[in-house]
């Protein structure tokens, strides 16, 4: 079966793939940089869509458990279905230990324990105003230290900033296309511990 990650709204399918290469790069050296490859973590990908970060992470972590949670049908991302994620969650050969959750990140997930790691792609800008809701639902989840990687398009970044400074440090951050209010950047942060 041939994997299918979609094509990003306001893009054709070419530029979806070229911009899935770019992204895969910069964000499996993020991923390695902050754990072992041989590690055995719990990772969320919030907003997981078709797969794409699933995919990357699971490359990067063969011993990790994921779980990839998004409501399924949203237009930002073309026929992302349940059903179409499953498959390519198959196809590659991960499917024994990634589990697939429709879920509104607006609100509060059950997680049946902490992740040590968060993911996300072009998923909180889509959210508008909202995005703090499913943001505050990542940093709920995650265990104290543990690290967010955030790749999006930050329209009111000083707010998002503003909103972070409080849970978590921002241990980089990468510009990877355009410029000004509408740069696609991608995010490590690390959780605070709780006091």
């Amino acid at each position: 079966m041939e994997i299918d990650f979609g094509t990003y709204h306001h893009s054709t399918p070419e530029e979806s793939r070229r911009m899935r290469d770019r992204v895969e790069s910069v964000f499996s050296g993020l991923l390695t940089s902050v754990y072992p490859a041989d590690s055995e973590i719990r990772i969320l990908d919030a907003g997981c869509g078709l797969g794409f970060l699933t995919s990357v992470a699971a490359r990067c972590f063969p011993n990790s458990r994921i779980t990839g949670v998004d409501i399924f049908g949203h237009g930002s991302l073309s026929d992302a279905t349940m059903e179409k994620a499953g498959a390519n969650i198959k196809a590659l050969g991960i499917e024994p230990r990634v589990e697939l959750r429709r879920h509104d990140l607006r609100k509060p997930l059950d997680s049946g324990g902490a992740f040590d790691m968060a993911i996300s792609n072009l998923v909180f800008h889509n959210l508008g105003k909202k995005r703090y809701l499913a943001y505050e639902t990542v940093f709920n989840v995650l265990k104290d230290r543990g690290y967010f990687i955030l790749g999006d398009l930050f329209p009111s970044l000083m707010e998002d900033m503003e909103f972070f400074n409080g849970r978590c440090s921002i241990v980089s951050e990468k510009v990877s296309e355009g410029s000004g209010k509408w740069a696609y950047r991608i995010l490590l942060l690390q959780k605070k511990k709780n006091e």
